[in-house]
């Protein structure tokens, strides 16, 4: 990018096809832990996390109600035995046990979110794949038997409840299909912002997943990584703040699979499509700069000004330190960065 006008049009470009959700593939943001780097790049393997593991305490805790809620949330004590409500126990008998034993992959068709980035991507450190729009049909994506997990669109309710008498059928029992759909496809309107898409597929598949043994409540928290191909994948974007390794990392995979990758910029004196301050737009490699440069820039580089290019006058020619504008009241400083800029050209 040259001008301020050029950026401004890609900007401008870059809202339009996000907002018109041309977007047809799915986005997934993730952090830059070791942890996380290391399953997708070397071990190629993505987690399904379960429910419990969620960062949303109100998340598949729904309020439970009845046609009639009287007594039904009274504890009761029997000899100084405290047994639960009716509407704890059936919360521990049919809630608990049909969310436990599946992963949950969440996906959204928002890649410029500014605050998804802050938030799943460990302050803009981490990075954002995008997955093609039949990803779930490829064979590693399936289940055991050949079946495939859709991706289903989250649906966002002011009143996040379920009463369970609406959802009995006619032989007084609860289809595993209907809860499925109150419980992993619906949160509060908190989250709305996101947009947010799912895929929910069984823990049963995974070799180290083990039912359990009793029919009392369990919590399970433990990661379950299943392996992905790179050929569902159709591009991943590196955070403005991402770390140098990490960057060279991803873009050598990047390179390896043919898969185009993309870098992240926040502009922080324009709006985004949302009208909150600073927008985030993607470059591509050799698209708006060399990979060279794109692996030499530095994380803090990747925040920009438009107001910056409009007055940037390129570089200045001087003849000594002394000629810095700034280099008067502030000699230490200044002297020391240009030590410290010839050692790092010296090496």
């Amino acid at each position: 990018m040259e001008s301020t006008e050029d950026i401004r049009q890609e900007i401008a470009r870059q809202q339009e096809q996000i907002a018109s959700r041309e977007f047809n593939s799915y986005f997934k943001y993730f952090s830059d832990k070791d942890e996380v780097m290391e399953g997708i790049f070397k071990e190629q393997k993505i987690r399904f996390t379960q429910p419990r593991a969620f960062n949303d305490p109100l998340e598949f805790n729904p309020t439970m109600r009845f046609h009639d809620n009287q007594g039904k949330y009274q504890f009761y004590d029997l000899d100084g035995n405290i047994f639960p409500s009716v509407e704890f126990f059936f919360r521990i008998q049919i809630i608990e046990p049909q969310i436990n034993s599946y992963g949950i992959l969440s996906l959204t068709k928002i890649p410029d979110s500014f605050d998804m980035w802050s938030q799943y991507s460990n302050g803009h450190r981490g990075f954002v794949i995008e997955f093609k729009d039949d990803f779930y049909r490829h064979p590693l994506m399936k289940s055991k038997a050949g079946d495939e997990y859709p991706v289903r669109i989250v649906e966002y309710v002011g009143d996040y409840s379920i009463c369970l008498d609406d959802l009995v059928d006619k032989n007084h029992e609860i289809r595993t299909e209907v809860i499925h759909n109150e419980l992993f496809f619906k949160k509060t309107s908190r989250w709305e912002h996101e947009c947010e898409y799912r895929m929910v597929r069984s823990l049963e598949g995974h070799p180290d997943y083990q039912p359990p043994k009793t029919n009392y409540v369990y919590i399970k928290t433990k990661k379950y990584l299943f392996p992905f191909d790179w050929s569902i994948v159709s591009s991943i974007i590196l955070g403005a703040n991402m770390s140098t390794e990490n960057k060279r990392q991803i873009v050598q995979c990047c390179k390896e699979h043919k898969i185009h990758c993309s870098q992240a910029h926040i502009i922080r004196d324009h709006e985004d499509r949302f009208g909150k301050p600073s927008t985030i737009i993607t470059f591509g490699i050799n698209e708006f700069m060399t990979e060279e440069k794109f692996l030499q820039a530095k994380p803090q580089l990747f925040c920009t000004d438009i107001v910056k290019i409009s007055h940037a006058q390129g570089v200045a020619k001087i003849a000594k330190i002394t000629d810095l504008p700034y280099y008067k009241d502030h000699e230490d400083i200044v002297d020391q960065l240009y030590r410290n800029l010839k050692a790092d050209s010296d090496v």
